[in-house]
């Protein structure tokens, strides 16, 4: 596993995992639900290891939410800014998930697989449902988050 980092239009800095396998054409990338970081969740670890035995990288990409708050560099705006799942617009996830396709068509990957976990799924189909993104082959939805009870019980105040 390797840790990787892109940058999304807005300067913020996102890690993610990389698991690398002999060949370098297709890839899965799982986007991440609220707290979803490869530092706290090992399962992506037999998830990475799995599609690696057959020969597929796998990017575990993490997105604003990862961590509850998280300081990090913003190069665009010259400052740090505190990101995570206190404060995270849900529309600033298309420019997440964009970021990590524009790194993985970087790394020259032909064949791309976009899946999301949880909050992670909804990202994905945000995104998708906004994007004609041909790179994305095909794409998994893993336990979808139920946005609508989740925001049920946030009052206007």
């Amino acid at each position: 596993m390797y840790n990787i980092h892109t940058q999304t239009t807005r300067g913020v800095l996102l890690d993610g995992a990389l698991f690398k396998s002999r060949c370098n054409t297709s890839v899965v990338i799982a986007i991440t639900g609220i707290h979803g970081n490869f530092y706290s969740n090992p399962f992506y670890y037999n998830i990475g290891n799995t599609l690696n035995s057959g020969n597929i990288d796998f990017i575990y990409a993490q997105t604003c939410d990862a961590f509850g708050t998280i300081r990090t560099p913003n190069p665009i705006q010259g400052r740090e800014e505190l990101i995570g799942s206190w404060n995270e617009r849900f529309t600033d996830a298309d420019d997440d998930v964009a970021a990590w396709l524009a790194y993985a068509r970087q790394q020259g990957y032909k064949h791309i697989i976009l899946a999301g976990h949880s909050l992670g799924a909804n990202k994905v189909i945000y995104y998708l449902s906004r994007h004609h993104d041909p790179s994305v082959e095909h794409f998994l939805l893993l336990s979808p988050a139920n946005v609508d009870y989740m925001t049920s019980t946030v009052s206007a105040a």
